[in-house]
């Protein structure tokens, strides 16, 4: 009797030791891919970006290409040589043309801030995923942090760096439900102050400004710089339809971004922000 009962006791011993190391293997293989998973992540867009930025920059031309795949088998090989070639140009022409907008954009840019004290980077785009989160193919190697403002050479605000790889990082746009800009009315007297909030899908709208302050439709909305995320006097939009409600503290707007992912080809990081604000 003693012995069944022995026995059964050990059986219990020797499962809960199972469990238990069976536990910390299995932490320790979360541990080492967690290490792991950034350098391979930055490896796969290092072999991607080429592709990327080829969609990215020839947007019409990618579509010109697919359909012609689609269609393969009702035209000739060597009408389908010829298209292939007028794709390859097509590519090719479309990459002169982001270059000479990127050294266009960089002297706008180079201009604008030129007595600022900014330091600026500029980094290509190439890709948007369904979070409001945009790829650019800079990273640390290129000195790129976590936070660092983004803007366009027009002065539009674009969003923050999120997450930074070795060769790439992604930008969580103004857009993103979870960013927070803090702004105010461009040249309003007496100044008013608000937030501008992402609610997804390339949308945001205009929050907390106080129900007694006194905004229009077309007012223009720029950074305020209160939290030090941005630079103040970034453009980020314009006030479209005002939603007030006299029973609540304060009103709300719908606006309209001054940011455009279509036209987005190069962008700039602001690398000393920090230093220059402190």
């Amino acid at each position: 009797m003693n012995g069944a009962k022995n026995f059964s006791i050990n059986k219990k011993s020797n499962n809960l030791l199972k469990i238990l190391i069976g536990s910390v293997i299995f932490l320790f293989i979360l541990m080492v891919l967690n290490f792991f998973v950034l350098p391979i992540k930055n490896y796969f867009y290092t072999l991607s970006y080429p592709i990327q930025k080829t969609f990215w920059s020839a947007g019409a031309s990618s579509s010109f290409a697919l359909s012609s795949f689609l269609n393969a088998g009702a035209i000739t090989k060597e009408n389908q040589d010829l298209k292939n070639q007028n794709q390859k140009l097509l590519g090719q022409v479309a990459a002169l043309q982001s270059i000479e907008q990127g050294n266009q954009a960089q002297s706008d840019v180079s201009a604008a801030y030129q007595n600022s004290g900014f330091k600026l980077l500029m980094a290509g785009v190439i890709g948007l995923d369904n979070n409001d989160m945009l790829s650019i193919n800079k990273g640390f190697a290129d000195g790129i942090a976590e936070g660092m403002p983004v803007i366009n050479q027009q002065n539009v605000l674009f969003g923050k760096v999120f997450k930074v790889y070795k060769n790439f990082s992604e930008i969580m746009l103004v857009t993103n439900k979870n960013s927070v800009v803090n702004i105010k009315v461009q040249s309003p007297s007496p100044e008013v102050d608000g937030i501008i909030k992402g609610s997804g899908g390339l949308n945001a709208y205009l929050d907390l400004i106080p129900i007694s302050s006194n905004i229009n439709p077309q007012d223009v909305l720029i950074t305020s710089a209160i939290d030090k995320s941005f630079p103040k006097n970034l453009l980020v939009a314009k006030i479209i339809q005002i939603q007030k409600n006299d029973q609540k503290p304060f009103q709300q707007a719908q606006i309209s971004l001054f940011l455009d992912i279509k036209t987005a080809d190069n962008l700039f990081v602001i690398t000393n922000y920090k230093q220059v604000s402190q």
